[in-house]
């Protein structure tokens, strides 16, 4: 693997330790009752992982289909649309969450739904994450550049 595609690998994982920390913090907040220190974690959380997602299909998801397609290696490519289709679920689900408590205001109004709501959230990032580091990442890793 060459040094570029080596640090793109090193700074998507880096993007995985911010939103892991921002997370925690969240968790951190939604127990003191601080919903000013939620919204503002939720929006950093909502544009990074927005970044994220387009760092990952702009390059990872294109250049493993490539070397998928180049190299006729089908079970990349299955694997590669497999996990594509099931994290645009994930993404989907998320982003719903963000939409639906966007400012403050929303998330006082419905906090205990809120609270709920973001255990999901949580758990569909962390499942995203652990599989893209479990899976994604070392096959990159393995046949990209």
């Amino acid at each position: 693997m060459n040094a570029q595609n080596r640090d793109y690998l090193m700074e998507l994982k880096g993007e995985h330790k911010t939103v892991a920390r921002l997370l925690e913090e969240i968790k951190d907040l939604i127990q003191k009752k601080d919903t000013q220190g939620i919204a503002a974690h939720m929006g950093t959380l909502k544009s990074g992982l927005l970044s994220h997602l387009k760092k990952e299909d702009d390059k990872l998801y294109r250049d493993l289909l490539k070397e998928a397609k180049d190299k006729n290696i089908e079970l990349v490519a299955i694997t590669v649309n497999t996990f594509s289709t099931a994290m645009k679920g994930i993404a989907a689900r998320t982003l719903k969450f963000f939409d639906k408590y966007h400012a403050e205001d929303e998330i006082i109004k419905h906090i205990a739904e809120f609270n709920k709501d973001f255990q999901g959230a949580y758990e569909d990032i962390q499942k995203r994450v652990d599989n893209e580091e479990k899976m994604l990442y070392p096959m990159y890793e393995k046949h990209c550049c």
